[in-house]
């Protein structure tokens, strides 16, 4: 398969305003579909997979595609609209339904500060007009606040389905959403709060699972499945989970 070819034939059947690119992976399970703030479509394809195989795909999920595509134009996401609107109005962590509306505050001074205004409202107050220094102050609030809400729900799940660990971290990884040691010390990556309740949850439990089980075999799945039923299903919409997180963040 010719990635380059194979990545036109499939934006021919997409609107013009929708780049796509193919990637083979040898790690794939199968074909996976993201769409990436700055980058448009992705496609993900185990080796050997034919374009044919992933016109189907395309074509499954095209209410999808454009309807993810379309949030994106709105918001500055796809390539060749400029920079992400540095400006949201909202700051939504999903999956504790936690929000808070955003007002700006333009103050003589480097970078931003993010202050309670209000029980339902935030003041980002300082260089304003600076999309980095915006951005950084909210990725430094919701980093924060999405971790004391982590730090408390794997308590509770954890107590729920009867699986303990020995310490949890809150991080900011690039590529997991989560990850857990042979010694049972899980990490979390705090965006996990941007996503759906039963994602997250999902996470929480993929990660304690693995205080059993430190591998992905069978047991393993047939675990996380006794305790979140078809969670492989799941699993498989987290490959392609990242249009949940807001445009602002790094």
């Amino acid at each position: 398969m010719d990635a380059a070819e194979t990545a036109r034939l499939l934006a021919a059947r997409l609107p013009e305003t929708v780049p796509v690119s193919v990637r083979v992976s040898a790690r794939a399970r199968g074909i996976v579909l993201r769409m990436l703030p700055g980058k448009g479509l992705e496609v993900v394809a185990p080796a050997g997979v034919g374009a044919g195989l992933l016109l189907q795909a395309v074509e499954a999920r095209r209410d999808w595609i454009d309807r993810i595509s379309r949030k994106m134009a709105a918001e500055g996401g796809l390539p060749g609209q400029g920079p992400v609107v540095p400006r949201p109005s909202m700051l939504v962590l999903t999956a504790f339904s936690r929000q808070w509306k955003l007002s700006y505050l333009a103050r003589e001074m480097a970078g931003c500060l993010v202050s309670n205004w209000r029980p339902t409202e935030l003041m980002v107050s300082g260089a304003v007009s600076d999309p980095a220094a915006v951005s950084e102050a909210l990725t430094a609030f919701s980093r924060r606040r999405a971790g004391e809400l982590l730090r408390r729900e794997l308590a509770r799940v954890s107590e729920e389905i009867g699986l303990g660990y020995s310490a949890v971290s809150i991080r900011a990884q690039r590529t997991r959403w989560g990850s857990c040691t042979a010694k049972g010390r899980i990490s979390l990556n705090y965006t996990i709060a941007f996503l759906p309740p039963e994602l997250c949850r999902l996470v929480l439990i993929h990660e304690l699972c693995h205080t059993v089980e430190l591998n992905h075999s069978a047991r393993f799945w047939d675990l996380v499945e006794k305790f979140v039923p078809g969670c492989r299903a799941m699993d498989a919409r987290l490959n392609s989970a990242r249009h949940y997180l807001p445009l602002w963040l790094p």
